[in-house]
């Protein structure tokens, strides 16, 4: 097989189109392969409007959606014409020969395809609705058709369509397998069986955060449904209460934060998942949970555009929120994981440092991140280290100070329970045993007491990942989910002789801004790549004394990789 083949399902909502992308990447994997799913989808609560799902495989991890198109299959015939320009030369289209116009009559279509593109005619409705009697069988048959041009073994593609659809489907799948069998073979693919991988899972950004937050030993969930976050809610309500913990659905975000913040006090690790709109209305119970000292994890699957948005639509655009949502000085720490194995892992260090920091953290994760699915190595756990709060002993109990100004900013943290462990929490300033306090040298003192709590994240936070050479002249800064195409990017660019790297802190706030400065220091130029249109973290490493330029895509999808090319190509 090639290095990389990308395969595109495209339809309207309601054809199946994600269901057909979900198990062709499942099918992928058995058959030995990296992957990577995207979806794009519409919105809109009745379903209208075109659906996506784009399956990239390799026989190497998988680090972006892939840019050209290899295989299109196309479900209709709007799906054809909104995606013929995105397949490359040579590349292959399925489509529907034998479409059915609105009173079920069968009518003939061919597409007028670019020199080099190949078409495979397959009559998916009529196949569906005469032979099967039901339209939404069209993504199975076009299924079976793809699996006869691409070599992907029938056996792997029928096991997971009859687990989940029943042994009445398999019928549509074949019919698709045997008419393209039947006719003119189609070469150029060849997606053999490589006994390989098999011990690899398959799970996206969402689940990986919901795994990690089990495994650091979360005990409350609280949450309101909210495009993209939700499946980490689902996932959590059907896992969560088997390890002994809750999931609460509240009645909206303020109620959720607040949720989390009194089991917190309790003393039980908490946590909530939301996106733009609703952390807008955690931003005082974020504020409330700095000013009371009290640990907490949020989760922040960004969508794109400000107030409802692209609900649907990926973009890193809720950094200024993350960082400095808040009325007052109200510190928390933003990480940002790249990869789906990475929200596992930092989602661990979010509690981690919520813990030990007594501070809310935020994870600033994104819909394409959130969502996609990929294989991801069995996680490690041997090395699992999960940090415990600061308790007062019986020492410190007697005359207990709760905010006890110290040198670290921590002091120890009584539970509801504790003999002599009575205090006041709550948004008001307070003086060290936490009675309300208006005095200018207190406030002065307790909230540099907050502030310095960060620098204990900055000590024990992951480190910012560099890659690229060694000797650059040009460096890329990045966050989040950007960092597989600025990855592959970056590799391309360094065989063609240019002298590329890229630098992506996982901490956000506080920045490692000693690292950064020794990352720019020897290059020429720094190019900062964000999915937001004003360049949100570049503004920031600007206000911390970083000269940088800014390329940003504020469209609604992922960078391609030749995007990023373009513009480090351009800048040597």
């Amino acid at each position: 097989m090639p290095n990389s083949l990308v395969i595109r399902i495209s339809g309207t909502a309601g054809e199946g189109v994600l269901a057909a992308g979900d198990m062709l990447n499942l099918a992928m994997k058995r058959a030995g392969h990296h992957t990577m799913l995207f979806q794009s989808y519409g919105a809109e609560v009745r379903g209208d409007g075109p659906s996506m799902a784009q399956v990239r495989v390799s026989d190497s991890q998988v680090l972006s959606h892939g840019d050209d198109v290899d295989i299109l299959i196309a479900l209709n015939q709007d799906a054809v014409s909104l995606n013929l320009s995105e397949v490359r030369k040579g590349g292959l289209v399925i489509y529907d020969g034998q479409p059915l116009d609105t009173f079920g009559s069968q009518k003939t279509f061919a597409p007028s395809l670019p020199e080099g593109i190949r078409g495979v005619s397959v009559p998916l409705a009529s196949i569906s609705y005469q032979k099967l009697n039901s339209l939404v069988s069209k993504n199975l048959v076009a299924l079976g058709a793809f699996s006869a041009v691409s070599g992907l073994p029938f056996e792997i593609i029928a096991d997971i369509v009859k687990a989940r659809f029943g042994e009445k489907s398999l019928s549509a799948l074949k019919m698709g397998l045997d008419h393209v069998t039947a006719k003119a073979s189609v070469t150029g693919f060849n997606l053999e069986m490589r006994n390989a991988l098999q011990d690899m899972l398959i799970l996206s950004g969402n689940q990986a955060v919901s795994l990690g937050a089990i495994a650091a030993g979360v005990k409350v969930f609280a949450g309101y449904p909210i495009t993209p976050a939700t499946d980490i809610m689902e996932f959590l309500a059907a896992e969560l209460p088997k390890v002994g913990g809750r999931v609460i659905q509240t009645e909206d975000e303020i109620s959720a934060v607040c949720t989390v913040l009194g089991a917190s006090f309790a003393g039980s690790k908490a946590m909530t998942a939301t996106s733009g709109p609703g952390l807008s209305l955690m931003v005082e119970g974020i504020g409330l949970a700095s000013m009371a000292e009290v640990p907490a994890v949020i989760v922040d699957v960004q969508r794109a555009g400000p107030s409802t948005g692209m609900p649907t639509k990926t973009e890193q655009s809720d950094l200024n929120i993350a960082i400095f949502g808040s009325h007052g000085d109200s510190p928390r720490v933003v990480l940002a994981p790249s990869t789906v194995e990475e929200c596992f892992y930092l989602t661990i260090e979010a509690f981690n440092i919520a813990e030990a920091c007594q501070t809310p953290v935020l994870i600033l994760s994104d819909q394409f991140l959130g969502q996609r699915r990929e294989t991801v190595s069995p996680f490690d756990m041997s090395g699992l280290k999960l940090a415990q709060r600061l308790k007062p002993d019986t020492e410190e109990l007697k005359g207990y100070k709760r905010y006890r100004l110290t040198d670290n900013g921590l002091s120890p943290l009584a539970e509801p329970g504790m003999d002599g462990g009575e205090h006041a929490a709550t948004g008001l300033e307070h003086k060290e045993d936490g009675s309300p306090s208006y005095d200018p040298d207190n406030h002065r003192a307790m909230t540099a007491k907050r502030w310095r709590k960060l620098e204990l994240a900055k000590l024990d936070s992951v480190k910012p990942v560099r890659f690229g050479a060694a000797d650059a002249l040009i460096g890329i800064i990045g966050w989040g989910s950007t960092e597989g195409a600025v990855r592959e990017a970056v590799s391309k660019a360094n065989e063609e002789g240019l002298k590329v790297a890229a630098l992506y802190p996982k901490l956000l706030n506080p920045l490692h801004t000693d690292i950064i400065e020794a990352f720019v220091r020897p290059l020429k130029k720094i190019v900062v790549v964000e999915s937001n249109y004003t360049g949100q973290f570049a503004a920031l490493l600007r206000s911390n004394g970083i000269s940088c330029e800014s390329f940003t895509l504020c469209e609604g999808r992922p960078f391609k990789v030749a995007e990023i090319l373009k513009r480090i190509e351009v800048g040597c």
